[in-house]
């Protein structure tokens, strides 16, 4: 929503920052970077995420250098600055503190921080003073300049600290242990197991400035050099040892007190694992503290921070003993699966596999290895490694009982007649939701591989999607529903429709209700909205559904479908003429957001629509290396493709061909040919698809008016137009196409009179349904029409106003090339 103030937002030592804070601050830079009421202040130390363990923060910071973020960059205090610092704090002439200065920028090499803190040291040592007598500071530039100064100021920091008194040394190390931050309750606890008050010592290192206090709930310390210092007063022996004692007395008190209270949970297990299982040596406490992790794990698991869940499973799996699979036979078989499932979350192909071959090695039986399979699959469908994921999958799937060799072919067609007259005639949407719970474990995994394979074979080879939502939708009629069941109906659906079976929007509402609070919400919002729904919804509507299914998948940490649905939406987007500036700049950080997370899922579809809006934009001769290199080439895709079989891709960059040809007036009688294999395929449709047939129809008849071999394109013309007539009672969407590809006709069989009245039509469609990009074309060709039948003013006043509307679209190349061809042909008329 629009602001109505504005609002500044600082984010400070990026440095620190965990990979759930960095997937959020990308969020919130991403969602705000339109927004003109607000202003983002990032502040980080440059050589600090530059090292190894920091690179995903310093690439992030990188990518934004080209975006609307200034970067300054803040060096250290010059002489002159410093002298001016001094100056200022002793309230003394800048010449008479310049000596002094000198010597402090010498030592301190001109870190605010340092500088400030070596001041506070040399007055706590009286080497400056203010004398009351003189009213004046003064200083013996000769005893500072012989005073040996620690070369660092978390040296300095910490060699003063070790001057405090012991029961407040003490304090500090206790706070550096637990954190930056301090929650009062940990006080509390710590205060029970040191024996003393805690709370007074954190007071007094309040009023030292080592600490503050955030309300009455919180200490945190006042830098981060500070908190630096302070851990480091500790040998490495002793943090650990801290670590583990500290943790061990936390996670005790959650236990007996409250437990249920998770942050407090996350506070003890994570003392415990920065202890170590070094550290501890009783067995008995090493599984309990591996069931710890497996608690907290599953908690981060709900709560979609699976970085942090991963961490957690993994330092379960340390703390194990090494009779672990024989001991603790189930302990340990839930760690290594729920580490495999984060791993998955996390896109780790490598890792899931590392833990999956353990679980297929160790594992008792089949049921005990179906997650963990089930994990394979998933990891290797999103890694695209398609060919080994159908393999696996299939395997399994054998070992469960099912035929994939029948489940894998088209059904008959009185199989599918059968199961769509029951779905109508004896099952209301209400009793397929009422349907009673599966309670079969291995029906249920059955269910979940074969969604996996409904996308693999998406891409691989679509003939067999049919086959596996039909026997999908019949297993929950038979054995009740899953959470999963809602996808087969959203994909059974999407198959009917694309064979003419009305039956199947009816299906995609269905999946959408039995979807509601499910973790498969937002993949059936992207499966049914972008190849269901268009056929009674407004495009402009889908386009805000998969806005809304992106965040219902970040809500429930599904990257996967959240990624599907904004892609989806981004390009829905286009298809209905948004303004292609903003479009060019949308394309751009979707596409740098999947390189950088290494998700490359969409990468290819994304970067043609990329493609083809900086064309429209710049014109066909644009240069690809005045552009982002990272973002793969079209003939980059195109070999992808190929490569991979991928039938819908090679669908897009046809598509995308045929727009180009047709808007830019390219060499249209060697375009791309997708007629055929939409019109006769029984493949999931889509709007892309739609719109491929609408511009080679386009194409057909402009080149059948142009060419003596017209009859060869008036038929495919004609097939065209046949084709976009399936789907005239989606009036908002497709009107205004059916209307111009009549107006193409009649104009090309001479008609003139019922032409004129189709164009009319599609202009005013276009511009009612706000297809502004389309509102475009018809004018254009409006005005082709009229120019042909010798109506200059009427043929000039369509032309232009063709040329502003594409002006407003952002196709400034396609407006240029009508301007000139307004001046060629008719103002010298």
């Amino acid at each position: 929503s629009k602001l109505s103030k504005s609002i500044t937002i600082l984010l400070d030592d990026l440095q620190w920052i965990d990979p759930a804070s960095l997937t959020f601050c990308r969020a919130l830079f991403q969602s705000t970077k339109s927004n003109k009421n607000v202003f983002l202040v990032l502040c980080s130390r440059e050589s600090e995420v530059q090292t190894q363990d920091k690179s995903e923060v310093h690439d992030w910071l990188q990518s934004l250098s080209g975006s609307t973020l200034e970067t300054i960059r803040l060096t250290n205090l010059n002489p002159e600055d410093v002298n001016n610092l001094v100056s200022d704090s002793l309230r003394t002439w800048p010449r008479l503190t310049r000596s002094l200065s000198a010597i402090l920028h010498g030592k301190s090499l001109g870190n605010p921080f340092f500088l400030r803190q070596t001041m506070e040291m040399l007055c706590r040592g009286g080497y400056l003073h203010y004398s009351l007598g003189e009213r004046k500071w003064k200083w013996d530039l000769d005893e500072i300049s012989d005073l040996r100064l620690d070369d660092n100021v978390v040296s300095l920091l910490t060699r003063e600290m070790t001057k405090l008194p012991d029961e407040l040394l003490v304090g500090l190390k206790a706070a550096s242990c637990i954190g930056y931050c301090i929650p009062q309750t940990v006080v509390d606890i710590l205060s029970k197991h040191l024996e003393m008050d805690l709370f007074g010592v954190l007071t007094s290192l309040v009023q030292r400035s080592y600490l503050a206090g955030v309300g009455s709930a919180l200490y945190r310390f006042t830098h981060d050099r500070i908190y630096q210092a302070a851990y480091e007063l500790m040998s490495e022996k002793q943090r650990r040892e801290d670590h583990m004692k500290f943790g061990l007395a936390i996670c005790s008190y959650v236990l007996d007190n409250c437990e249920n209270n998770y942050d407090m949970m996350f506070v003890g297990v994570n003392q415990i694992n920065r202890g170590g299982p070094e550290v501890l040596a009783d067995s008995c406490r090493r599984v309990m503290i591996s069931q710890l992790n497996l608690n907290a794990g599953k908690r981060a698991l709900l709560l979609t921070d699976f970085s942090s869940a991963l961490s957690f499973f993994g330092h379960g799996i340390k703390f194990l003993n090494p009779d672990h699979w024989d001991v603790k036979y189930h302990l340990t078989l839930n760690l290594f699966t729920a580490a495999a499932e984060s791993a998955c979350a996390l896109s780790d192909a490598a890792l899931v596999q590392s833990f999956t071959d353990v679980v297929l090695a160790r594992s008792r039986n089949l049921d005990d290895r179906l997650p963990a399979v089930y994990f394979t699959v998933k990891s290797l469908k999103e890694s695209r490694n398609l060919r080994l994921c159908i393999d696996c999958a299939s395997e399994v799937l054998k070992q469960l009982g099912e035929d994939v060799s029948v489940v894998f072919n088209t059904p008959s067609k009185e199989s599918i007649e059968s199961l769509n007259n029951l779905l109508l005639r004896k099952m209301t949407d209400d009793s397929v939701i009422a349907l009673g719970h599966c309670t079969q474990r291995r029906a249920e995994f059955v269910m979940r591989l074969y969604h996996e394979l409904n996308f693999a074979f998406f891409v691989y080879d679509p003939t067999c999607l049919l086959g596996i939502c039909f026997r999908m939708v019949s297993l929950t009629i038979e054995i009740g529903s899953t959470e999963i069941s809602a996808t087969a109906f959203a994909n059974y659906g999407i198959e009917l429709i694309a064979r003419g079976y009305s039956i199947g929007s009816r299906l995609g509402t269905l999946a959408l209700k039995l979807a509601e609070n499910s973790k498969y919400i937002s993949y059936v919002i992207a499966a049914v909205k972008q190849y269901n729904s268009w056929v009674v919804e407004p495009l402009h509507a889908i386009a805000e559904s998969h806005l809304l299914g992106f965040y219902a998948g970040k809500k429930i940490g599904d990257e996967f479908s959240s990624s599907l649905n904004y892609c989806l939406q981004i390009i829905t987007c286009f298809l209905c003429g948004k303004d292609l500036t903003q479009l060019n700049d949308t394309f751009n950080d979707y596409i740098m957001q999947l390189l950088e997370s290494r998700k490359k899922w969409f990468l290819p579809q994304s970067s043609i629509f990329y493609w083809l809006v900086v064309e429209l934009i710049e014109g066909p001769n644009f240069s690809p290396h005045d552009h982002n290199p990272n973002i793969p080439s079209e003939l980059a895709i195109v070999a992808f493709a190929a490569t991979a079989k991928h039938h819908e891709l090679d669908l897009l960059i046809d598509g995308s061909k045929l727009m180009r040809s047709f808007l830019f007036r390219l060499d249209m009688s060697k375009c791309a040919d997708v007629l055929d294999r939409v019109v006769n395929a029984t493949c999931q449709l889509r709007p892309t698809m739609i719109i491929a047939v609408f511009f080679e129809g386009l194409i057909s008849f402009v080149m059948a008016r142009q060419t003596a071999e017209n009859n060869e394109w008036a038929i495919k013309g004609e097939i065209a137009l046949a084709y976009m007539k399936r789907w005239e009672s989606s009036k908002w969407n497709f009107k205004n196409k059916i209307n111009l590809l009549e107006a193409e006709k009649m104009h090309f069989l001479g008609n003139f009179d019922l032409a004129s009245q189709f164009y009319l039509q599609a202009v005013e469609s276009s511009e009612k349904h706000k297809f502004l990009h389309e509102l475009a074309i018809c004018l254009e060709l409006q005005g082709l029409f009229f120019q042909v039948r010798n109506l200059r003013e009427k043929a000039l006043t369509s032309l232009n106003r063709s040329v502003r509307c594409y002006k407003d679209w952002g196709a400034n190349a396609v407006a240029e090339r009508v301007e000139q061809y307004i001046q060629h042909h008719l103002r010298g008329c």
